[in-house]
């Protein structure tokens, strides 16, 4: 696919990100991104800035080549926050099954 027709397709509403989309995040921000596989062989993906800005990284999960979701170390958030957190994600769900009835 032609560099053009790349940014074309990515630049769409909807379109799902890639190790380059990771990559160039990576480097924009300055920032090392470490991504936990569902893979057996490859468990984590280490993806490195072109020059490091800061000493935080940003956690993602990937199952099975189809979904990222972020993830954090529990320590780092509070337990409001975590509550606030849970709440949101539960009403989500049942907003979701609210629509398959």
């Amino acid at each position: 696919m032609a560099y053009h027709d790349y940014l074309n397709k990515m630049s769409k509403d909807g379109e799902w990100g890639d190790h380059v989309t990771l990559q160039a995040a990576s480097d924009s921000y300055g920032v090392k991104i470490l991504v936990i596989t569902s893979f057996r062989d490859t468990c984590y993906i280490e993806i490195l800035p072109t020059i490091q800005k800061s000493e935080r990284v940003i956690f993602l999960s990937f199952w099975a080549e189809v979904h990222y979701n972020s993830i954090y170390p529990v320590r780092d958030i509070t337990a409001v926050e975590m509550k606030k957190k849970y709440l949101a994600i539960s009403n989500e769900q049942l907003e979701s099954q609210d629509g398959y009835q």
